[in-house]
């Protein structure tokens, strides 16, 4: 019998999903587990897996088509289920956009899938360019760069053109020759990260009631310590000042319930974990992977999943849960010389902290000034949950931590 494929949750706000490419053909044979098809939610385009195991019958969704939360995408069934699939949205068309379903005169619901093959219908050949294995994501961008698709060698499955494939060849073309004159400036509609970004941001500040601390942190043993570590440990596994914050964090938090919990639906949730969310610029936007489980992990085991979390997030291949299940975020512009700001609070969690950079200040140590490396750590906190008192003691735990930074090792 067939089993629906539906589309499933990859991020937290995710409300519906577009159809990037699909890397199965129909009478493919698919495992779970299996990478399906290349999705675009309103934060990332990642990769589906298959949570069933068969013939692939039939896409419900063609590729560039969009389907809502749930909304089944394709059929897998067994092989003796196959037959020829009938029509499918043309690729941009939102599957949600679809008319509701009569019954047929043998009282079929024709959205189901037939297995009975249509009769052939009549068409002229493809042409030399429609031959070329390339998704419509591929293909657009090619006729906006003025990229010839059959110059390139496709690196997806079965040597398909992807987006990436046409973004390395555009970057080459501009790199090799500059325009004489520059462009008019163009105005050109939001991604749907973007706008997810624009609609999450005027949601929060419009009504979660912020408010705002700072401390100054000295971190000159926490620079001693990652010294030391980094010359002991190697090069594959440096850690970096961003890894010890947040181990600090998660460590704070769970000392601090309030700081790690929500106010949702009117009350109260506390998380059992530190799942730290952590903010990563990427292009045209910025994305909050989660670290989980940060209270349990070790120094060294954090700071190796960090790296391959944020690596995997700038080259735009997070994977289902990436995005998803933070109770706090630590936003860090230290490398840019940002001294210190004040960062918006990721609804529903408590709280975010922005990380300045560390810089040599004169202090006063016992009476006598001395030069230590400082740094300033603020953070913005929704007054609905985490109150000025409590946020205060968060903050001081916090400080106390990356001042005694060897507490981070056990």
């Amino acid at each position: 019998m067939a089993r629906e494929i539906p589309m499933p949750r990859l991020s937290d706000t995710m409300e519906e999903g577009k159809v990037l490419q699909w890397y199965k053909q129909v009478g493919d044979s698919v495992e779970k587990g299996e990478l399906l098809a290349e999705i675009e939610t309103d934060k990332a385009v990642m990769d589906l897996e298959s949570v069933e195991e068969g013939t692939l019958l039939q896409f419900l969704v063609a590729e560039g088509g969009a389907a809502a939360l749930g909304a089944p995408i394709a059929l897998v069934g067994d092989p003796s289920e196959l037959g020829a699939p009938t029509a499918i949205p043309a690729a941009g068309a939102p599957a949600t956009d679809s008319p509701p379903p009569s019954a047929t005169d043998d009282g079929q619901d024709p959205s189901r899938p037939s297995v009975a093959a249509p009769e052939a219908e009549s068409r002229p050949p493809a042409s030399p360019a429609e031959r070329i294995k390339a998704s419509p994501l591929a293909r657009r961008i090619a006729a906006e760069q003025g990229v010839d698709l059959s110059l390139l060698a496709g690196t997806g499955p079965g040597g398909r053109i992807v987006k990436q494939d046409v973004e390395d060849a555009a970057a080459a073309l501009a790199g090799s020759s500059a325009p004489a004159t520059s462009a008019p400036a163009e105005v050109g509609s939001l991604s749907r990260m973007q706008a997810t970004i624009v609609r999450r941001m005027v949601e929060s500040k419009t009504t979660v009631p912020h408010f705002y601390l700072t401390l100054e942190i000295d971190m000159s043993a926490a620079k001693e310590m990652r010294a030391q570590i980094n010359a002991a440990w190697g090069e594959e596994e440096r850690i970096s000042f961003n890894d010890i914050i947040i181990r600090a964090t998660a460590l704070a938090l769970m000392r601090h319930p309030d700081a790690n919990g929500s106010y949702q639906d009117g009350g109260f949730a506390y998380h059992q974990s530190a799942n730290i969310g952590v903010a990563v610029a990427v292009p045209n936007g910025l994305l909050v992977p989660v670290l989980k489980d940060c209270d349990t992990k070790p120094l060294r085991q954090l700071a190796a999943e960090a790296k391959v979390l944020v690596e995997r997030t700038r080259a735009g291949k997070n994977r289902p849960g990436d995005l998803e299940g933070g109770s706090f975020t630590v936003s860090n512009l230290g490398m840019f010389g940002v001294r210190d700001f004040y960062a918006i609070v990721n609804p529903p969690q408590a709280g975010i902290i922005a990380v300045g950079g560390i810089e040599p200040r004169p202090v006063v140590r016992d009476g006598e000034i001395v030069v230590r490396e400082m740094m300033n750590l603020s953070i913005s906190a929704d007054h609905r949950i985490l109150y000025g008192a409590p946020a205060a003691e968060f903050m001081r735990d916090l400080k106390d931590l990356l001042e005694n930074p060897y507490n981070l090792l056990g």
